[in-house]
């Protein structure tokens, strides 16, 4: 059947936010950073999974801890709800800051597979992030969306489309600015995983939308893991979940065997 439950998992301290859907093969969903659980709303699932989303430390319904939150923190918190929740060797999607976390994950746990969406291998570059945190902490999350948006960060089909531009905007607004703040701060230590990949030796796919100014991580990745499949996008941008949910959908789908 169609089995919904969520709740609130406490480990370590930290309050976790997840929600599970449907029965079968184990699947958790890392979302983007200043995302949620409601990062994958327009995602469908086959009913033959069990769907695990989760807002991470400092986004959603998770509790916001004080100090910066580097990945290996978000993925320990990942290992926690996991046991919590009985599961081991999930499939992990993970997208934008989650490909870093599932990444940190897969070093240290079993898993079955990796689908990594607008993938990072290595911190992005800080400056931009500082002046994010600037904005999201001075005028708040809505205001942060809006200047990426002025600042042309955000693909055509994102803001064009005003269902695709209000999911985002929704997930933002559900962010509070110092968890924004205190992931970024952690995101922009992360460490460069390039040499850890060939230690990696389950399948993995990854998922570019051409315009995703993160696709300059593809190299790394074709040349480091072992067995990798590649998927890119035309037109799309960096947040697929909202620009082309169907396309993404199917290519989850058909990943998880």
């Amino acid at each position: 059947g169609n089995t919904r439950t969520m709740g609130i998992a406490i480990l370590n301290g930290v309050r976790i936010f997840y929600k599970e859907l449907g029965e079968g093969q184990p699947i958790v969903f890392v979302h983007h950073l200043a995302g949620s659980f409601k990062s994958w709303k327009e995602i469908n699932i086959r009913p033959d999974i069990k769907a695990v989303t989760y807002d991470l430390r400092g986004h959603g319904r998770s509790s916001v801890p004080i100090g910066e939150y580097l990945i290996q923190d978000h993925s320990e918190d990942l290992h926690e709800l996991l046991e919590f929740l009985g599961i081991e060797e999930p499939v992990i999607v993970g997208h934008s800051i989650g490909t870093l976390i599932a990444l940190d994950y897969a070093l240290k746990y079993p898993v079955k597979r990796l689908l990594l969406i607008g993938a990072l291998v290595k911190a992005p570059k800080p400056e931009p992030y500082e002046r994010y945190i600037e904005i999201a902490t001075s005028r708040g999350m809505r205001a942060l969306a809006e200047y990426r948006k002025a600042n042309g960060e955000f693909s055509d089909l994102l803001v064009n489309d005003p269902r695709a531009w209000q999911d985002l905007v929704e997930v933002y607004e559900e962010t509070p600015p110092l968890g924004y703040k205190y992931t970024a701060l952690g995101l922009i230590k992360a460490r460069d995983y390039t040499n850890d990949l060939s230690k990696i030796d389950v399948p993995v796919k990854l998922i570019y939308g051409e315009k995703d100014g993160l696709i300059t991580n593809l190299e790394a990745f074709k040349s480091g893991l072992k067995r990798v499949e590649v998927r890119v996008i035309p037109q799309a941008g960096h947040f697929l979940n909202f620009e082309v949910p169907e396309v993404l959908s199917e290519e989850i789908n058909s990943f998880i065997q």
